[in-house]
Formats: C-alpha cells, structure tokens, sequence
C-alpha cells in the first residue's frame, strides 16, 4: 500500500512537471502570433520587389531635390525599411547560430564560409542607404516648405539609423551629411567625428 502511495505520488510530481512544457509552448505560440499581427500591420501583406525599389531610387535620387516626389520619397523609405528589415531575418538567424555555437569555433567558421552571407550584408547595406537618403531628402523637401521640425526629425531618423563611422570619409558618408544638416538647424559650429584612424 505505502509502495502504490510513493508511486501515485512519484507519478503526480513528476506529471506536473509534463504539463508545464504544453502550457509553455501555448504561451509562446500566442506571443509568435500577436508578433506575426503586429509585423503585418507594419510592413504590410505584400514584400516589395527589391530591383523595383533599386532602380526606382537611382532615377528618383538623380534629380534635383526640387524635382523629387515627396510621394516617391516617402514610399521609397518605407519599402527599403521593409527589405532591409526581411534580410536582417535571415541575417540575425545566422548570426543567432553563431553565438550558441561561439564555443566551437570550427562550426562557427563553417557557418561564417557561406557565400550567402556576403549577399545579406550587401543587400542589407543597399537597402538601408536608399531608406536613409530618402529621409534626407524628405527633409530636404520639408525645408523647401518652411516646415523646419519636420526637416530636423527626417535627418535625425537618416542619423540615427546609419552606420555612425564614416570609414569610406564624409562624401559617402549619411551620418555625416544628417548631422550638419541638424547642426545647420540648431546653429551648431563643432567639428564632427568622421572615423578612427590608426
């Protein structure tokens, strides 16, 4: 009887401890959900077409800002935000990958052979250029207007959303061009950052 009880017991214990996985992964597939909703709403049901959005910012960023598409701008930003964003998942997988592998560094340096990579990186960088030169000219565009908050806050978003050392100098450089253009706003003199240097 004691022998039946220690098992109903053993059996109860160890059976809670079953239920709390299946509770777990409901949890979790509700969470993927309300995040699957949530990037719908932002990015929107249809994935731009990336050439689309290549050739189209080359011909829209080879006019002058005043013969430049507020429209065009401003759809241009928001698809190249949505690419870059996309190619960031598959990127970010990898990289997920290599740090919980970082301990085996043979895996890691296999991983790091694949020649995708580089394409993501590429992609990656290309998209997010034509979202942060189409903040700038939005702001561009806004200072034409008169609107010069507006203008401040589509250079800030070129500013903080590029890369922040300028290793290819100042003319290559959307941090750089943002930052003067804020620091025109404000009356700001101070020499900027633009890259370490050995």
């Amino acid at each position: 009887m004691k022998f039946i009880r220690k098992v109903i017991l053993i059996g109860t214990f160890f059976g809670s401890f079953c239920l709390v996985p299946s509770f777990l992964l409901a949890n979790e597939n509700f969470k993927i959900n309300e995040e699957r909703i949530k990037q719908l709403e932002e990015m929107g049901v249809l994935i731009p077409d990336g050439e689309v959005v290549k050739n189209t910012a080359k011909t829209e960023f080879a006019k002058t800002i005043e013969e430049q598409s507020v429209d065009t701008l401003t759809e241009l930003a928001k698809d190249a935000n949505t690419l870059a964003n996309l190619v960031g998942k598959l990127y970010d997988g990898y990289e997920k990958y290599n740090r919980e592998n970082y301990k085996y560094e043979f895996v890691v340096k296999e991983v790091q052979k694949a020649p995708v990579l580089v394409e993501y990186q590429n992609l990656d960088v290309e998209f997010k250029i034509i979202r942060n030169r189409a903040y700038i000219n939005l702001g561009k565009k806004a200072l034409e207007n008169k609107q010069e908050m507006k203008a401040f806050l589509f250079f800030n978003d070129a500013f903080r959303l590029s890369y922040f050392s300028c290793y290819e100098g100042k003319s290559q450089c959307v941090r750089y061009e943002a930052e003067q253009l804020m620091k025109e706003l404000l009356g700001i003199k101070g020499e900027s950052y633009v890259h370490w240097e050995k």
